[in-house]
């Protein structure tokens, strides 16, 4: 996919974004990008709320502690991604990125676009699992370790635009 490909899927994706061109676009497309990220971590989180109290409701109360954590996780990893921008500001201060290094952080933040629907999708076989125990748990794990790994991805993140 060229660097022109890459930035209109981002476009599309995140309204508003314009690219990292320069010193100043580059900041604003880093933080529309970043809320964009934290916004569907939120929707997650606010699926597994009504997840939680749906078991409530049912009285399925043995999964409850499972799904919290995965809420808090959520929380803490939304709040990450927020705030991270004063990081970053620093690297968009101090030169302008290259041909390649915007072709890979594009390529990048397309990755973390994609990583979040896919923790989406996770989210919902959760909603699916209801009404067995088993299935819920490993749904549960599944979508635990995912967003370990997404945290992981994202602490890439800075380090990539630290190195020219």
């Amino acid at each position: 996919m060229s660097l022109v490909e890459k930035l209109e899927r981002l476009a599309r994706l995140v309204p508003g974004v314009a690219g990292y061109q320069d010193k100043e676009t580059s900041r604003d497309t880093d933080k529309s990008i970043r809320l964009r990220l934290a916004s569907a971590l939120e929707e997650i989180k606010r699926e597994l709320e009504e997840d939680k109290r749906q078991l409530m409701k049912r009285k399925e109360l043995s999964l409850l502690p499972t799904l919290d954590r995965l809420a808090s996780k959520l929380d803490k990893l939304g709040n990450t991604v927020k705030y991270a921008s004063r990081g970053y500001r620093g690297v968009f201060d101090t030169y302008k990125l290259g041909q390649q290094k915007l072709e890979q952080l594009y390529a990048f933040d397309l990755g973390l676009l994609e990583r979040v629907e896919s923790l989406k999708t996770q989210a919902e076989e959760i909603r699916g699992a209801h009404g067995d125990a088993a299935a819920l748990e490993k749904v549960s794990e599944n979508l635990g370790r995912s967003l370990d790994q997404f945290e992981k991805v994202f602490a890439t993140r800075q380090d990539m635009l630290m190195t020219r």
